[in-house]
């Protein structure tokens, strides 16, 4: 005897239906969540995504100004460098 849970969900969405109007539909039936509280959902979620967005660029950012921060130091411990040696020179 097959139970009726054993066989997979399916979903018939329209060709021009939007992504977040079938993960709207799978809350509202799947889980039961009411309309305003999908929408609630998935504009938090979008949110999400776009911070996590804004995150990574800002990750990028930070790297490339510590790569260049660290190229900058490394010029200006050669031409400490040199010029102790100039000096040491001098001295001589």
């Amino acid at each position: 005897m097959k139970s009726e849970n054993s066989s997979p969900k399916r979903y018939l969405y329209g060709p021009y239906e939007g992504y977040e109007l079938r993960c709207q539909r799978r809350l509202n039936t799947d889980l039961g969540v009411n309309t305003s509280a999908a929408e609630a959902i998935l504009r938090l979620r979008s949110q999400v995504i776009e911070l996590q967005s804004q995150i990574r660029h800002l990750e990028t950012e930070l790297s490339a100004q510590s790569a260049s921060q660290q190229m900058r130091l490394a010029r200006y411990r050669e031409t400490y460098y040199e010029a102790t040696w100039i000096e040491l020179e001098f001295q001589e």
